[in-house]
């Protein structure tokens, strides 16, 4: 007994194997592009989620850097203002000190006058 598949058939069934897996392609095509773009768009909202987070880092920094410039600008005006403030009472309490020289010299010098 010879069996034989006639060759229409077995045609079509290749044929149907074909598409079948031409379409089996083209949905995993689809879902690769699909995924594709899931992944750029992840992509895309953590980088800028990361860029806003580094902008606010860097604003972070330069907020502290111009406090702690302002603390240290602060800090040399008062010492130089301490610093000040004691020429100004030693100069004082010199000056207060020759306040009686000077009026004694000034009373001699008077004195001789007359």
């Amino acid at each position: 007994m010879n069996t034989t598949i006639p060759q229409n058939t077995k045609e079509a069934e290749i044929l149907t194997e074909i598409r079948t897996s031409e379409k089996k392609a083209e949905e995993i095509i689809e879902r690769a592009k699909r995924e594709e773009e899931k992944i750029i768009h992840g992509a895309r909202k953590n980088s800028s989620e990361l860029l806003s987070a580094k902008k606010e880092e860097i604003r972070k920094l330069q907020e502290k850097k111009l406090t702690d410039f302002r603390d240290k600008i602060k800090s040399i005006k008062e010492e130089k203002l301490k610093e000040d403030k004691k020429v100004v009472d030693k100069t004082r309490s010199k000056a207060e000190k020759n306040v009686d020289k000077a009026i004694d010299f000034v009373m001699k010098k008077f004195e001789e006058i007359i």
